[in-house]
């Protein structure tokens, strides 16, 4: 975010504070019925920013922010639907389909919502945006299984379990089978079309603009090929890039 002016940087921390605020709600060690009514909450208070009533503090900033760089509301409003299928236990070894569609709301969204205020939104970056988001979102998910499991949740999708001969229903059933790490390669493959279709439509658009974007573009890329390279021998251990690599890369997209 260093890399955006003051303004642009405070919109994205106001989207990501939002971001994080419906995250949390599903993360939340509460009943579902609590959780929906959060979440409705929400969707209500979306309503009313985008009729400008609102005295929330988030709210007033986003409100500034969506005025500023005509943010849409159904992109806000996809975010949270992608936390309710989480809280509706539809993630566990999802149908394909229904991956794709949870990729794109709570990563693709929020992609179409960054382009806005990056300065940069056409028919090329926003192929590029959803590329991109469709490609941090499997890269996280391939980096927080363990973390993922011990809340009931596993994003590996059911085509990629059974291609690799995994039979079983049972989360830690299937995160101990011999077989899993083929499927977590599998799925790094479509991580890794995403980046290729990133890195296509981005010939097309205005690297300067996009600055920010390419810097995660190579975090998210090295991240991956760390997770690779580990060969999911062990989901214990999270996967993280050093200080030093996080430099260099901040370095390589500055001066270019």
């Amino acid at each position: 975010m260093k890399i955006l002016g003051r303004e642009k940087r405070n919109a994205m921390f106001t989207i990501y504070a939002f971001c994080k605020e419906i995250d949390n709600i599903g993360d939340k060690f509460i009943e579902k019925k609590r959780k929906k009514k959060e979440l409705e909450r929400w969707k209500k208070e979306i309503n009313q920013i985008y009729k400008n009533k609102t005295n929330n503090k988030l709210s007033k900033s986003l409100k500034n922010y969506i005025q500023k760089y005509k943010l849409k509301k159904k992109n806000f409003l996809e975010i949270i639907k992608g936390i309710e299928m989480d809280i509706n236990n539809k993630m566990i070894a999802p149908k394909q389909k229904i991956f794709n569609l949870y990729c794109y709301r709570v990563a693709g969204a929020v992609g179409l919502l960054c382009l806005n205020i990056f300065g940069e939104n056409n028919k090329n970056s926003r192929s590029f945006g959803i590329a991109l988001a469709n490609a941090f979102q499997i890269t996280n998910i391939l980096r927080d299984i363990k973390e993922d499991s011990l809340i009931g949740r596993l994003y590996i999708p059911k085509e990629i379990l059974k291609k690799t001969g995994i039979k079983e229903n049972n989360i830690d059933q299937i995160i101990k089978n011999k077989k899993f790490f083929l499927a977590c390669k599998k799925l790094a493959k479509l991580a890794d079309l995403n980046f290729k279709i990133a890195e296509t439509k981005l010939k097309y658009c205005s690297k300067k603009k996009l600055k920010s974007a390419i810097l995660m573009m190579y975090t998210y890329k090295s991240l991956l090929k760390k997770l690779k390279k580990s060969g999911w021998k062990s989901i214990e251990e999270k996967i993280h890039l050093t200080k030093l690599e996080k430099i260099t890369l901040f370095l390589k997209v500055s001066f270019t």
